[in-house]
């Protein structure tokens, strides 16, 4: 942990977000919506054990300017995540009376009077703590080293293989010999190969082009002070050597990305009260197959005829097309930014924003969030579309959008990050999270 210190350890925090996710099974319905976002979170805590606490080759292990800045975002980001679980901690232990079936009176009153707004805003500081964990990780690019290096890592053990069997020891396949009899298992000979009259040929080349090379440099100079030494030529191209970057597979995080995206996928879908059967159309040797209880066989009944759904559904495409040319945009498109405002000892800087990746889904649900949370508590953090952030933000969309057709954008839900002081105290950052919709 010497990257992170004593203030915070990534293992009690990782426990502390198991354990809570845990007993939100047996929790209240509204305290049980948390579950998912206390799942993702811990997703994210565990890539950072994985990938960074037990990689030697991390910045964790490193004392370079550049990495001690990222330790201490990171230990930053884990302090967020840290303080969201304590407060939904102390939630469940504040309504633990829920779990039985007679709930008290003064239970109930208390929940009608605060527990709303207080699971609405510790929903907001979850959403809050893991989209800026997410997005930490996401600038490190972990996700794209880890598909790099496992693809590295299947190359060199296929050229590990193609030089075992290309090496001078190294045996034919059964049936073929080097003189291309059959029968015989000989060893390959070196002089049968084409590999010395391509190293021999190669050389004599590397020896004609640098006599080539010291000609025309010697030529070009001619005429001039013969005293002036000539500069030296381009030197030799030094190799590089691969590091490897100490991925290790994570069968923890598999297994929660596994479940999650399961969990994300077992949405059931409501089916009809009164639903029939559907019928099924007979089979084609329906009108030959005897009917032992009949004296003698009636003619059946004619096959069911309906019509496909696929017949129907290149009807309303066909439908569609005629009536309009161009295709429909989607009604609504989410996006989200985050907006960054330095306050300096004696101005502000001016608010820079950098643009979030999520799935729409998501980005709906996060949006919706923040709103639920500003509506039953407008503190300082919840953000408003008459901010100066939003309204700069909404601006400098806006102009870029104009002329396009695509709709312009709209204030959706945003909230306040605390303000980060910074390592040194001279150069505090308040940022804020804001979602916006397209219309």
């Amino acid at each position: 942990m010497a990257g992170i210190g004593d203030i915070i350890s990534v293992a009690q925090v990782l426990h502390r977000a198991y354990t809570l996710y845990k007993d939100c099974d047996a929790a209240p319905e509204e305290i049980r919506l948390a579950c998912e976002h206390i799942h993702s979170m811990t997703i994210c805590l565990e890539g950072i054990r994985s990938d960074l606490l037990t990689n030697p080759h991390s910045f964790m292990h490193q004392k370079t300017d550049i990495a001690k800045t990222r330790q201490y975002r990171l230990k930053e980001h884990l302090h967020a995540c840290d303080k969201a679980l304590k407060r939904m901690e102390k939630l469940m232990n504040k309504y633990q009376g829920f779990k039985t079936k007679h709930v008290k009176l003064w239970d109930k009153f208390r929940w009608s009077q605060e527990g709303k707004r207080e699971i609405e805003t510790c929903k907001a500081d979850l959403v809050m703590a893991c989209t800026m964990l997410n997005g930490f990780l996401g600038s490190l690019g972990l996700d794209v080293l880890w598909k790099v290096e496992s693809m590295v890592e299947q190359i060199m053990k296929r050229l590990g293989r193609l030089e075992a069997f290309s090496a001078p020891n190294s045996t034919l396949p059964m049936g073929a010999t080097a003189g291309g009899g059959a029968g015989s298992n000989k060893t390959r000979q070196r002089a049968q190969s084409n590999v010395t009259r391509a190293i021999v040929v190669s050389l004599v080349l590397a020896r004609l082009r640098k006599t080539l090379r010291t000609y025309r440099r010697k030529r070009a100079s001619a005429g001039k002070d013969s005293k002036k030494k000539t500069p030296a030529g381009p030197g030799r191209i030094k190799t590089i050597t691969r590091t490897n970057s100490g991925f290790a597979p994570s069968k923890q995080r598999n297994k929660l990305l596994t479940s999650y995206a399961a969990n994300l996928a077992a949405t059931p879908a409501s089916k009809p009260q009164n639903a029939r059967p559907r019928p099924r159309t007979p089979s084609p040797d329906f009108y030959y197959l005897p009917n032992p209880t009949a004296a003698s066989d009636p003619p059946g009944p004619g096959p069911i005829r309906r019509s496909s759904s696929m017949q129907r559904l290149l009807g309303r495409i066909s439908a569609h097309q005629s009536n309009t040319s161009t295709p429909s945009l989607p009604s609504e498109y989410f996006a989200c930014w985050k907006i960054a405002v330095g306050n300096l000892p004696i101005f502000k800087t001016a608010p820079k924003h950098v643009r979030y990746k999520r799935g729409q889904a998501q980005l709906k649900r996060m949006g919706q969030i923040f709103r639920d949370a500003a509506a039953v508590d407008a503190s300082s953090r919840a953000l408003g579309e008459r901010d100066s952030r939003v309204r700069f933000l909404l601006r400098d969309k806006n102009r870029k959008a104009d002329g396009k057709g695509k709709g312009r954008w709209e204030f959706f839900g945003g909230r306040v990050v605390e303000r980060d002081p910074g390592r040194t105290g001279m150069v505090s950052v308040e940022k804020a999270l804001v979602v916006l919709v397209r219309r």
